[in-house]
């Protein structure tokens, strides 16, 4: 019997049995963030995995000259966390973008669950390919595509991910600024900022310096049609 508890934000957990994962992962702890809330710092050596139940989080890099840079923008059913790559320290912070919940467990336990559950480890290795395959794209976009294919795209991606119900008037609604738009597409901001101006003045989108709203994923896909 599926886990109501996980049904609707994270199928992975959803399809493992409640008395299962109480036994594997004892101390799972389902935790609130709020808007900017940090859920850990670069640096920081965390032995646990996470995994957004609710909301969107944001992971990004800071250098030494103090600059972010946004890597990821993670919505639910996403897991996350160094542990995953079996180094000791994070590489990037994460960061609650509006109200966030989340699901953490230690690693060990979260080893346990997969162990005893061989089709749920299947799954989860198929969660891994498939953000291997959106940095690949990520990549080849970068060495054969315009910027404003990768923005389509981006938004693309991001809507099916993170699709909620606009207040502004649009159809889906993206909390994230222009520079973490710019980073994810790998382009400059002011580049960003005027391929977001054509749209808004074709009534494809809104935006402002929190959020980025599409009316539609189809007009978004007509945009970057050759």
């Amino acid at each position: 019997m599926k886990n109501s508890n996980y049904s609707i934000n994270c199928p992975l957990l959803a399809d493992v049995p409640s008395e299962d994962l109480q036994r594997d992962c004892p101390t799972a702890k389902v935790l609130s963030f709020q808007h900017k809330n940090t859920i850990f710092i670069q640096g920081e050596n965390v032995r646990s995995v996470f995994c957004v139940l609710f909301g969107q989080v944001t992971l990004a890099r800071v250098s030494r000259e103090g600059e972010s840079f946004t890597t990821a923008l993670l919505g639910s059913g996403d897991f996350f966390g160094p542990a995953l790559s079996g180094i000791p320290e994070t590489e990037d912070t994460a960061q609650a973008k509006g109200n966030v919940t989340i699901w953490k467990v230690p690693l060990e336990e979260f080893q346990s669950l997969l162990l005893n559950h061989p089709i749920i480890s299947w799954e989860f290795i198929a969660i891994l390919a498939r953000r291997q395959r959106q940095i690949e794209r990520r990549l080849e976009g970068l060495a054969f595509k315009r910027t404003e294919v990768r923005l389509a795209e981006t938004l693309i991606e991001l809507s099916g991910d993170f699709a909620t119900r606009c207040e502004h008037g649009f159809g889906q609604h993206l909390r994230l600024t222009q520079q973490e738009l710019a980073d994810l597409v790998g382009a400059s901001r002011p580049v960003v900022s005027t391929i977001l101006n054509k749209l808004r003045d074709q009534g494809i989108l809104g935006y402002s310096r929190e959020y980025v709203c599409v009316r539609g994923i189809d007009d978004i896909k007509q945009f970057i049609q050759p």
